[in-house]
């Protein structure tokens, strides 16, 4: 550490019984004005030093410039003298003109990059290196001076401090790299690109605090510098690593080399590729390159702030973009965490020694800057891979953002803001007094005190230092809370376990027989496979001996986590799944160390497992989906549909290949499908949400594949000349309805004139009726179609004219014939729903208008009651097949579809007449029909209450299970999960299961009673 000068300035003393003023050039004061200078100064950070520096001032420029102040700008300069002997120097080194130099100062808020280039003059022109360095010095000192001066004065936030000093460094190395490489050019010529005649571009990247926007008045400036290609020019021309490794050179001698005017500002090398070993300057292709394949965790973290801060711009933002993938990693990597805790025990073992100094040192201490920096990387570089949000360089607006977007607490991220913003202006307060690269807090009541008073702490009593600490000791506390619960938090929690009868079980694991006969007594059905379930947890593939470092991870984890398969659901189905996810990422502990460093996660993910196979099967066949599971509580819980449709088009819009495009869609699709049952296992989504989530995320879905099959067929053929097209919702999409694993009953209508056909593009021209079909086509195919990631929704077209034998793809005018000539009454039934989702809104309208005349104008005979009946009961015979081990929830006696024909029947029956009558929604309905009188209260309370409960308990057995199923076994104890999902309690002699049963066998027999009160042939 040292005053960029060399030289030693002696701290001032902060207070005396009483201040001189007959030390040199104060004599010619007058008593009066002694008195005012004395008063004046008692709020200076040192009252006498201030007094000794005006001394020296006035004995420089004379007593003139003096009275020329006004009460502030005397205020502040006061300030100034009290507070920094290297300002004060700076200042009185101007002679007889520092007045003006002050006050011209202190009225300078904040200089863009034309303003300085314009006080600092033709940083290019043609003069001695040393003139150089020395002009750019003298315009730092003055710069130093106007930013100091702003800050002790409290003219300026701590922010704006930074701020400015950035810009000011921003600044000096672009004046100095022009001058550089102006002078290298006329030297040695141009280095142009191979093949060109532009030149061989160069950038400077800033790293850290300059990077982050956010320097101190002592810091180093890290640097990396890049140029564009190693290719030769030519024969004649010197070699690309030769004339950049003198343009490097050169410019680290221009900010950093100390001369009679000091230094500009120290330059750090030691970011750049392969650090102290790696040439100084380096092309970007081999940069790229290094972080690729040898890049460490703490190179992605100084990666965070770097930004392109001289030289050609476009290059390094270029770079940044190309090295981002290795900064920001695309799955979710908690061993980051554990590398950065090491990282920063190995500087405090090296840097800080002793508990003493870590309670002093601003950036290294406890609860320090450094713990802030590290606390908000750890975040960006954890998440930041799928949250573009959070990719912030400056600590302050990346605290701000992990806020709002759910990565730290609101009240955590205000303290830390606060603490940050605290300890980086006691920094400044530090470093300003002689310039030196200090971040202790100085030593000695009068040292403390100055400090506080330079932070503007006042106490007539001398209290200040006291004050200052207190609040040091409370913004360090948070700091080193936050870092501690993110660092450490989860391994206390899962410690807390190592004790616990559980972790027999994990430490024992040799032991079979003993084990399997534990197991047996902790309630596992299956001791045996259970036990074969621990081995797979312990050692993931088995094709290998676990790692050293997978048993040591599994050593703290274990514990918590048969603790919690222990108390999940159930226990068997949450180990079995928890091992085949071992199974299938093999031996890689890249995970387990994810679930170490988060308990929260650990629970969420055994209670997926012990609770819906559906959902375990999805992240065993996928384990990257893990990333979705640590996000979820980060998710919103609901999203609309047009959030979705934005989500799913900006997925698809990233890729160029179609094959890619469908990929997307359907990831997408699952990662929806992991947040919305997640968040439904959770309980923080109810029924009827979920519900609407489904439903809103498949019509994202099919409108982002009917954007890109419109695309893809305008493409070949050009777009059809006034030509419309729309999709028609059918049965539960239609109604809005939709549940896991539902299908997706469409009818896809068009029109277009009779002659209009497209205009013809590589593959030729076709008629709009074919044009359409292969529409409809490329919509199913994009949908349905099985890629690596599966299919994102059956489609069903059976409810279209005429069914299987109709046209896949029907004109507006062909529907509204078909429905006015031939129309069953089945179909004027499903018609009940029908509801556009995508393409044309007009035609959609008018295809809703055509659906509603024909399944209300017709009347309601005697034979259509019957025929509604005997087609309910040959699905209850063909498709439900119940017998005396299992009932079918949905097309079973008394089941989903009973209270619908009977609602429908209704409907149809009175819709023609009561408006009210026509909704597309089941219960909605039903409530219409309670309103007119045409349903009972007794017969509505039964059909509503029946149906939800129906509902929801076909919604949770999908949930459970990976398949579209209705199916409710008469075994209580197979129903055990579901029935606790659905809130019913175990009880001693009593099964959760068995009353769910009973409950489902009283309400679907009133539902059937209700059923053959309105269809008297069915009983």
């Amino acid at each position: 550490m040292g005053h960029d000068t060399g030289a030693t300035i002696p701290a001032y003393p902060v207070s005396r019984a009483r201040f001189s003023m007959t030390g040199p050039g104060l004599t010619g004061f007058s008593p009066t004005e002694r008195r005012r200078l004395r008063r004046l100064a008692r709020s200076a950070p040192s009252p006498h030093g201030a007094l000794v520096q005006l001394g020296r001032l006035v004995e420089a420029g004379g007593h003139g410039p003096l009275a020329e102040l006004t009460p502030r700008e005397l205020r502040v300069l006061l300030q100034l003298l009290g507070g920094s002997a290297y300002l004060s120097d700076i200042l009185i080194s101007d002679g007889d003109s520092w007045a003006e130099t002050f006050a011209q100062a202190i009225q300078t808020e904040s200089k863009p990059f034309d303003r300085h280039a314009a006080d600092f003059g033709d940083w290019a022109r043609e003069e001695a290196p040393e003139r150089f360095h020395a002009r750019l010095r003298r315009h730092k000192r003055r710069e130093f001076l106007r930013i100091g001066a702003r800050d002790l004065g409290s003219l300026a936030s701590v922010e704006d401090t930074m701020d400015e000093l950035t810009a000011l460094a921003d600044f000096a190395l672009e004046a100095a790299y022009r001058f550089c490489r102006a002078t290298l050019e006329r030297r040695h010529g141009r280095l142009l690109v191979p093949g060109t005649s532009r030149d061989n571009r160069f950038v400077i990247l800033g790293m850290g605090k300059l990077g982050g926007r956010e320097l101190n008045f002592s810091s180093d400036i890290d640097l990396i510098y890049l140029y564009e290609t190693d290719e030769p020019a030519n024969r004649r021309a010197i070699p690309a690593r030769e004339f950049f490794g003198q343009l490097a050179e050169h410019l680290t001698d221009a900010m950093g080399k100390i001369t009679e005017d000091g230094l500009v500002f120290r330059t750090d090398l030691r970011l750049r590729p392969m650090g102290s070993q790696g040439p100084s300057a380096q092309p970007v292709d081999a940069a790229l390159l290094y972080y690729e394949s040898w890049g460490l965790c703490w190179e992605r973290s100084a990666l965070i702030k770097a930004r392109p801060v001289a030289g050609d711009v476009d290059l390094g933002e270029t770079f940044l973009e190309d090295v981002r993938p290795f900064v920001y990693r695309r799955y979710l990597d908690f061993s980051t965490v554990e590398e950065l805790r090491d990282m920063k025990a190995r500087i405090e073992r090296q840097q800080v020694p002793g508990d003493e100094a870590k309670g002093r040192n601003l950036k290294l201490g406890y609860g320090g800057i450094r713990e802030v920096e590290f606390f908000t990387q750890a975040l960006q570089l954890v998440n930041g891979g799928y949250d573009l949000r959070i990719r912030k360089r400056n600590t302050l607006e990346a605290i701000t953002e992990l806020a709002r977007h759910g990565y730290v607490p609101a009240t955590e991220s205000a303290a830390l803001r606060a603490a940050y913003r605290f300890l980086r202006n006691a920094e400044h307060k530090i470093q300003i007094f002689a310039h030196e690269q200090s971040h202790e807090i100085p030593g000695g009541a009068d040292r403390e005190r100055a400090l506080a008073r330079r932070l503007n702490y006042a106490d007539e009593a001398g209290g200040e230092a006291g004050a200052f600490w207190k609040d040091y000791r409370k913004h360090t506390g948070a700091v080193h809370a936050a870092f501690e619960r993110l660092f450490y938090g989860a391994r206390k929690e899962i410690s807390a376990h190592k004790d616990q009868p559980e972790a027999e079980i994990w430490q024992d694991l040799e032991q079979r027989e003993w084990l399997v006969r534990e197991l047996r007594k902790r309630g596992f059905p299956d001791p045996d496979k259970a036990y074969r379930d621990l081995r797979a947890v312990r050692d993931g593939s088995g094709a290998s001996p676990p790692s050293a470092r997978r048993l040591r991870v599994m050593r703290e984890l274990m514990p918590a986590l048969m603790k919690t398969i222990l108390d999940s659901g159930e226990p068997q189905q949450a180990l079995h799944h928890m091992a085949e996810f071992g199974r299938r990422i093999g031996a890689r502990t890249g995970f387990l160390t994810l679930l170490a460093e988060n308990p929260g996660t650990t629970r969420l993910l055994i209670d997926l497992f012990a609770n819906s196979r559906f959902l375990s099967d999805l992240f065993v066949n996928r384990p990257e989906l893990l990333d979705s599971l640590i996000r979820v509580d980060l998710t919103r819980i609901a999203k609309t549909r047009a959030e979705m449709r934005e989500e799913v088009n900006a997925s698809i819009a990233e890729v160029l290949d179609v094959e890619d495009k469908l990929d997307r869609l359907r990831r997408y699709r699952v990662e929806e499908f992991i947040r919305l049952g997640l968040h439904d296992l959770g309980g923080e989504l109810g029924f009827d949400e979920s519900i609407a989530q489904l439903t809103g995320l498949a019509e994202a879905c099919l409108d982002a594949a009917l954007t890109l099959a419109q695309v893809e067929l305008e493409r070949q053929y050009g777009p059809p000349p006034m030509g419309r097209f729309a999709i028609l919702a059918m049965g539960k999409l239609g109604e809005a309805q939709l549940d896991y694993h539902s299908d997706l009953d469409l009818v896809f209508l068009y029109d277009s004139p009779q002659a209009a056909e497209p205009r013809g593009r590589p593959a030729g021209r076709i008629a709009a009726h074919e044009y359409y079909v292969k529409l409809g086509q490329r919509i199913i195919a994009y949908l349905s179609a099985p890629t690596r990631e599966g299919i994102a929704y059956r489609l069903d077209m059976r409810l279209r004219p005429s069914g299987r034998s109709g046209p896949l793809v029907s004109s507006l005018e062909a529907f509204r014939i078909y429905h006015e000539a031939s129309s069953l009454l089945w179909e004027r039934q499903a018609l009940i729903r029908a509801r556009f989702v995508a393409g044309d809104p007009p035609l959609g309208a008018e295809a809703e208008a055509i659906a509603q005349r024909f399944a209300y104008q017709g009347g309601f005979t005697p034979d259509d009651l019957g025929e509604i009946d005997g087609l309910r009961m040959r699905m209850e015979r063909e498709l439900a097949r119940e017998d005396g081990s299992r009932f079918d929830v949905k097309t079973g006696r008394g089941g989903l579809i009973d209270v619908e024909f009977l609602v429908q029947m209704l409907q149809l029956r009175f819709g023609r007449e009561h408006a009210p009558l026509r909704q597309r929604d089941t219960l909605g309905a039903a409530g219409a029909l309670r309103e007119l009188r045409l349903l009972g209260a007794r017969d509505h309370r039964i059909l509503v209450e029946g149906y939800t409960f129906l509902r929801r308990l076909g919604h949770r057995l999908r949930l459970e299970r990976d398949q579209d199923t209705h199916i409710l076994e008469r075994e209580p104890g197979r129903l055990r999960a579901v029935a606790l999902a659905l809130g019913y309690e175990e009880k001693p002699r009593k099964s959760p299961g068995a009353a769910l049963l009973r409950d489902y066998e009283k309400r679907r027999e009133r539902i059937r009673a209700c059923y053959e009160r309105f269809f008297p042939e069915a009983g």
